[in-house]
């Protein structure tokens, strides 16, 4: 593996949006040390069981990486820089993001893509390529982003979207990691960038965070159980909100709301750190007579949006918590949208019928950073 602590820099820059840059090479950059680039793709959008055919409420996939050092001879006076946009549809991959002709890395497909992405699954299309994440390549470091989990569909009663996958960590040490699946009336956690979401099951699945998998610590065959999500490195992931219940109108009644993961980003000319926690699950259920509500909650940096179970009835519901940057959206079940996936993150998957804006359970942009030295 390349040494990327080798070098001290003084400099960075960042592209987070959608879009072609020209990135101009300064006229005092020290020569006698290599910039380095990390490029990551988009993320693929969540499916909508609904609305897409092929239909699977799967969640999408979290663009690849490729980390690389550039020596200061290879560079032309100015790079095109080209960030990858979020997929518009789950049956399309995201945009692949680029530094000039050095390195790249393709977005995640969607929840229902069966497109070829680099060769991945044996290069043959087919739904083996399901919500799989893009690739890196040309990199020192070239690695994979995680898989939208699976979804779940018995009946438009009972179905669970999959949450996003992540996009891999920075530096390249592992690959990113995959979204919780839908299981029993709920959607699956969001991936986060220390692991994967927890699969959900009457309440959604917990995100996972930047450090760790949330501990499944709660009955999966109760609808009042809400959890927190995984831990991260600087902050907790978030904390369940209280559910309530009420046997008069839907409307009565108060709990206590969701906090969202902690965390921070850290970014200097020779760090990229993200530190947040997972976000926690969540359940929204109207039976005839009673209410109960506990709102998944989305994840800080790294960390992946919680998921959401057992939303039956339109107006009484909760959309799937968003992933921090580089993590996934978490899932849900109908009635309701997925979690939006951060920068390079997969978006969450809906078990039946979403009934959100057109930005449910859409993956993230791509995202470029380029760290290196000016002469001082």
């Amino acid at each position: 593996m390349a040494n990327f602590k080798q070098y001290f820099f003084n400099e960075y820059d960042i592209y987070c949006t959608a879009g072609s840059y020209t990135w101009n090479k300064p006229g005092d950059l020290d020569g006698s040390k290599p910039i380095l680039v990390h490029v990551w793709g988009a993320g693929g959008q969540g499916d909508n069981y609904y609305t897409w055919t092929p239909a699977t409420g799967n969640g999408g996939g979290g663009g690849g990486l490729a980390v690389k050092l550039i020596d200061a001879s290879a560079l032309g006076s100015t790079v095109t820089v080209v960030v990858g946009a979020a997929s518009n549809s789950s049956i399309v991959a995201g945009g692949t993001s680029s530094f000039g002709v050095h390195c790249s890395a393709t977005g995640g497909n969607g929840g229902s893509c069966t497109a070829v992405n680099n060769g991945s699954n044996g290069g043959a299309v087919g739904t083996a390529n399901y919500g799989i994440g893009g690739l890196g390549t040309g990199g020192d470091i070239n690695r994979q982003g995680g898989s939208g989990g699976a979804g779940y569909y018995a009946d438009t009663n009972n179905n669970g979207g999959g949450g996003g996958g992540s996009a891999p960590a920075p530096y390249g040490i592992s690959n990113g990691f995959n979204g919780g699946s839908g299981s029993t009336y709920a959607g699956g956690g969001g991936g986060g960038i220390g692991d994967r979401g927890n699969d959900g099951s009457y309440v959604g699945g917990e995100g996972g965070g930047s450090m760790s998998r949330a501990a499944i610590s709660v009955s999966r065959n109760s609808y009042f159980t809400p959890a927190p999500g995984g831990s991260g490195l600087f902050g907790a992931g978030g904390s369940a909100g209280g559910t309530y219940m009420t046997y008069t109108t839907y409307g009565d009644g108060s709990g206590r709301n969701p906090e969202n993961a902690l965390g921070e980003f850290i970014l200097d000319p020779n760090n990229i750190y993200l530190g947040g926690g997972g976000g926690a699950s969540g359940i929204s259920y109207v039976q005839s007579t009673y209410r109960c509500e506990g709102k998944p909650s989305s994840g800080g940096p790294g960390g992946g949006g919680g998921g959401g179970g057992k939303s039956n009835i339109q107006n009484y519901q909760s959309d799937g918590g968003n992933g921090g940057i580089l993590a996934g959206g978490g899932g849900v079940s109908g009635y309701t949208a997925g979690g939006i996936g951060g920068n390079a993150g997969g978006g969450g998957g809906t078990g039946y019928y979403s009934v959100a804006s057109s930005k449910a359970g859409l993956g993230g942009d791509g995202l470029i950073i380029i760290q290196y030295a000016r002469l001082i």
